[in-house]
């Protein structure tokens, strides 16, 4: 069942096989056809198009074009809906909402940008504050750049891109404080936050440097996201690229992903997702979590790569703010110089938020994981299974993964584990070689 390349710690991982059924015995019962054949319905967008140049946009990287984006827009809305068309050029703007049935598409060297100081902002420079105190009365966080909400039929596409500035909040960020104590935080904006929306449909655009999340779309019903690029420092604070959830019906594809912190992440819930063809390189991984209050029910991640990455699968909730995340599968995977490459952690700890509390009554769950075809090398760690004493992770069933890593599993408060046709190899020094 399973078979450890290293001596030395032979032992242990015999400790480690008695945590675990045989591979005949019970183990996850996991369909995710329902994910698998997901087809979330696109948007009906009229065929009549408008050009931002005609509502006085001016591409040249300084003027601030937040009328213009405006005034387009209510056009759009007041004809019934079309396609706005971004031509190329650095398209500077503050925050701007988008309207139903409209296409929101950047050409070839279009560039939507947030402003690069925050007296663009009409904040003052933090620099220039002496307290958190005085932060919390003077600063009004931005909206997102790119915003909108009750919607239906909503498109952003083309091979242009979305660029949020965000070196100067990166500065001032929760983390920035961690490793200099007093220093001020700016509460930092999304990028693009589009909320209850029927029918969103993100295509072939990039998205950058965002001063926190990138892509969060919330309550959607039918989602697609394909071809995105998104790119921001792997030492970038909190620059999740793909943030859905809730989410019905969605499908993210052959998405290119670089950041710092988690690549793709379902949050609250999800039912009905499938996630293919990804390729994921600095950040944290493909997750589910930490708020997990809506559940996750129905999702599949398949032919994915991890290269590099801080986290390669990852589940994480906590007390506080868990639901129940069930019936979910991860399959034909590569991983390659992951730091972390199995995760399943209902202990989690936030650290921007280190004493959350939350709802005592949302207790996470995490049942019937099925994570196949798997190759996993070089790795730091193996992984983690940690449920809660009162929610132990049950139903968890690995086949077919080959590992090579530095540390074995931490196992702790689960049941019902199997491990099929499992290569485990614990090698000291694996994290630093080259494949």
């Amino acid at each position: 069942m399973k078979r450890v390349n290293n001596p030395f710690i032979i032992l242990a991982a015999l400790a480690l096989a008695a945590a675990f059924t045989s591979a005949g015995s019970r183990g996850a019962t996991v369909d995710v056809s329902a994910a698998e054949n997901v087809k979330p319905a696109l948007p009906t967008i009229p065929s009549r198009t408008f050009a931002l140049a005609d509502f006085g946009a001016v591409g040249d990287g300084r003027t601030l074009n937040t009328d213009a984006f405006k005034k387009a827009i209510a056009a759009v809305d007041q004809a019934g809906g079309g396609k706005l068309i971004v031509p190329k050029g650095i398209f500077r703007t503050l925050s701007f909402a988008l309207c139903s049935n409209l296409d929101l598409h950047l050409d070839e060297g279009a560039v939507i940008q947030a402003p690069d100081t925050f007296e663009g902002f009409g904040l003052p420079d933090p620099s220039t504050l002496h307290s958190q105190d005085e932060v919390k009365a003077r600063v009004v966080t931005p909206s997102p750049l790119i915003t909108g909400g009750n919607l239906h039929d909503v498109a952003i596409t083309g091979t242009g891109t979305i660029d949020g500035n965000g070196a100067l909040w990166w500065a001032w960020s929760e983390r920035a404080a961690r490793a200099q104590p007093g220093r001020l935080v700016y509460r930092r904006p999304h990028l693009v936050v589009i909320s209850r929306c029927q029918r969103l449909h993100v295509a072939d655009i990039t998205l950058t440097n965002s001063s926190m999340f990138h892509l969060v779309p919330r309550d959607i019903t039918d989602l697609t996201i394909e071809r995105v690029k998104v790119r921001a420092p792997f030492d970038a604070p909190n620059t999740d690229a793909i943030d859905p959830g809730p989410v019905t019906n969605a499908l993210i594809r052959d998405c290119d992903i670089d950041t710092g912190d988690d690549d793709i992440v379902i949050k609250s819930g999800g039912t009905n997702v499938l996630i293919e063809n990804c390729t994921i390189k600095h950040g944290h991984g493909i997750s589910i979590g930490s708020g997990t209050t809506v559940g996750i029910h129905n999702m599949l991640v398949r032919h994915c790569t991890f290269d590099g990455t801080d986290n390669g699968i990852r589940i994480k909730s906590m007390r506080g703010a868990g639901g129940p995340v069930e019936n979910v599968r991860y399959t034909d995977i590569q991983m390659k110089n992951v730091a972390n490459a199995i995760v399943l952690d209902l202990n989690y700890v936030d650290n921007n938020r280190p004493d959350f509390k939350g709802d005592p009554g949302k207790i996470p769950s995490i049942h019937n994981i099925l994570i196949d075809n798997v190759s996993i090398e070089n790795s730091k760690n193996a992984g983690k299974i940690v449920g809660l004493p009162e929610s132990p992770i049950t139903g968890i069933a690995l086949r077919n993964v080959q590992i090579t890593a530095e540390k074995n599993f931490e196992i702790k408060d689960a049941n019902q584990l199997t491990f099929d046709s499992v290569t485990l190899s614990i090698t000291p020094g694996a994290a630093s070689r080259t494949p």
